[in-house]
């Protein structure tokens, strides 16, 4: 059974899953690279137990410690194609925001990041037991075009800026589920939003906030999804 580390860094969250090997899904700002590898001493894991960079999506607080990782380490990274433009530009398609606060967070994170060439590109086909840890990733779209999710066989989920927990980047009430502040396309986030509660997830971990349960994240979106039981 794979277990899900959450690592809190200085604007996102990211999650070392441990199995027989480990993957690192996402890598938060540029120059975190350093407190990432302590964080991941502080489990009583090794770097050289990492097998994989896996991506939620190519966003600058999600990939921008990618590429001195990647070096540093020796190991691939892993991003959907929908989204390798962003990559390996190091920078992020035009963020369109879902109201007052989001247009705040906009003018913190509307920045560039040091560009990823990605050795891999994963889908719903994907064998993650590959590099060591038992899961499927789930195309989740709306906040990005190549956005996913990663479903593990406990029930629990990772889904990167699918949804986000409270205010102030989850410092407030992060366990109250929440549309993300910026959505590519908002119709996409709820159909995947819709996807991940009818997988029968029970914790989604999220970049900011959470984790939320998913009786509650079903409760709150329950006026704008359907979900079919």
């Amino acid at each position: 059974m794979s277990e899900i580390i959450r690592i809190k860094l200085s604007f996102s969250s990211i999650y070392l899953v441990k199995g027989r090997k480990a993957i690192l899904v996402d890598t938060g700002m540029p120059g975190e690279e350093d407190k990432i590898l302590q964080a991941v001493a502080q489990t009583g894991g090794k770097a050289s137990d990492i097998s994989l960079i896996l991506h939620t999506h190519a966003h600058v607080d999600h990939a921008g410690s990618s590429a001195v990782l990647a070096a540093r380490l020796g190991i691939p990274t892993a991003v959907h194609r929908l989204d390798e433009s962003m990559m390996r530009s190091g920078r992020m398609n035009p963020l369109k925001p879902l109201g007052i606060e989001a247009r705040m967070v906009k003018l913190m994170v509307n920045r560039p990041f040091p560009p990823v060439n990605p050795d891999l590109f994963v889908d719903e086909s994907t064998d993650l037991s590959t590099y060591g840890v038992e899961g499927r990733i789930l195309h989740t779209p709306g906040h990005t075009a190549g956005s996913i999710s990663v479903l593990m066989p406990s029930g629990e989920a990772i889904v990167g800026d699918l949804l986000r927990g409270g205010y102030l980047g989850g410092e407030l009430f992060g366990t109250h589920p929440k549309y993300h502040y910026f959505a590519d396309d908002l119709q996409a986030m709820r159909t995947s939003i819709q996807k991940i509660i009818q997988f029968k997830t029970t914790r989604l971990y999220l970049g900011h906030g959470g984790p939320l349960e998913a009786g509650a994240v079903k409760a709150y979106f329950a006026k704008d999804i359907r979900v079919e039981e």
